[in-house]
């Protein structure tokens, strides 16, 4: 069921599901991952690869989103180094 989660900023109530967007991107990428091990031809390797690469790309963008929410919440207006 979904439950109420504070937004980052404006503390506005949403509601969020209870699958976590950032568990999907991990799957689609070990799905890819899966996939390129078990290409046969070069152009089945380049498309894996790109799915890996916005996979990727998708997942370092939501821990920028989820870096800024945090800072945010915590108003100090910095982030905090991996």
């Amino acid at each position: 069921m979904p439950r109420p989660v504070r937004a980052a900023k404006g503390g506005n109530l949403r509601l969020m599901s209870d699958v976590d967007p950032f568990d999907e991107l991990v799957v689609r990428l070990e799905t890819a991952r899966t996939r390129l091990d078990g290409v046969e031809t070069p152009d089945d390797a380049v498309a894996a690869l790109e799915e890996l690469q916005e996979t990727a790309r998708q997942i370092s963008a939501e821990i920028d989103r989820r870096r800024r929410a945090l800072s945010d919440e915590r108003g100090d207006g910095q982030l905090d180094l991996l």
